[in-house]
């Protein structure tokens, strides 16, 4: 059966749960991260589909295992690409890695990826959870801080962060990648990285609407590496019919399934 276009706005994951993650590449040269697909956990497994622009990022060399860009993904199990990203429970790290991401045993696959952004060394991938956006405007949405390496000084401050210390979020017109993104800093106004290029516009919208709460869900020493350093929690509102990860950047393209 032929799907139609849709985005994102139409049918959006449940607000307690993190069921749908944005799957996202880092462009080698201007190191900023485009959103090429969506990934989905279903009542029947799991899906990925292609964004409509994913053809004019990705080009000649699409994801591992998704050669076709006009074609909506569905399994039993979590494709390969996505599951190999996933620390083996086996691991004797494993309690610590849950505990820097502040989840419990418990934790599903997609949880997992959510929270940590299922990135591996020397790779472009990186997936960002949607945003719960509840029936009354309130939302909130917890995510890792980008670019911990690159601001000066953040690594002096992150030894003293607690969690629930509160954060601010400052604009960085001049930043020569991406016009509109976000610092996030300390109270002092320190910067300690930056918001995920992804979540941008969802932050902005949350900044409009005034009491935007950001503070500390887990400071993180040097040896879980730069990517897990800070990893935060954004509480406020958005206007009644906003929707995050929706307008054109996110329109599904026209598909029709395929199950593998």
């Amino acid at each position: 059966m032929q799907a139609t276009e849709a985005s994102w706005a139409v049918e959006p994951a449940p607000a307690s749960l993190l069921r749908r993650l944005a799957v996202t590449w880092q462009h080698p040269r201007t190191r900023r991260y485009h959103p090429v697909g969506v990934l989905e956990q279903t009542s029947h497994g799991f899906r990925f589909t292609y964004l409509a622009g994913a053809r004019a990022v990705l080009g000649a060399r699409p994801l591992l295992g998704f050669h076709d860009y006009a074609r909506v993904y569905e399994a039993e199990n979590l494709f390969p690409l996505f599951a190999a990203r996933l620390m083996d429970p086996a691991r004797p790290e494993r309690p610590r890695l849950l505990e820097a991401l502040s989840l419990d045993a418990l934790a599903g696959p997609l949880e997992l990826l959510a929270r940590s952004g299922g990135r591996r060394t020397g790779d472009s991938i990186e997936l960002v959870p949607e945003p719960a956006v509840h029936a009354d405007g309130s939302t909130d949405c917890l995510f890792l801080v980008h670019g911990v390496r690159y601001a000066p000084g953040a690594d002096l401050v992150l030894s003293r962060l607690r969690r629930g210390d509160r954060l601010t979020l400052l604009d960085d017109a001049q930043n020569p990648v991406n016009p509109l993104a976000i610092v996030v800093a300390d109270e002092a106004n320190a910067p300690l990285g930056w918001v995920p290029d992804p979540l941008v516009d969802y932050v902005r919208h949350v900044r409009q609407n005034g009491a935007a709460r950001l503070q500390v869900e887990r400071a993180n020493g040097p040896e879980f590496g730069h990517h897990l350093r800070l990893l935060v929690q954004l509480e406020g509102t958005v206007e009644p019919d906003y929707r995050p990860f929706s307008g054109p950047e996110w329109r599904l393209g026209t598909a029709s399934p395929s199950y593998v």
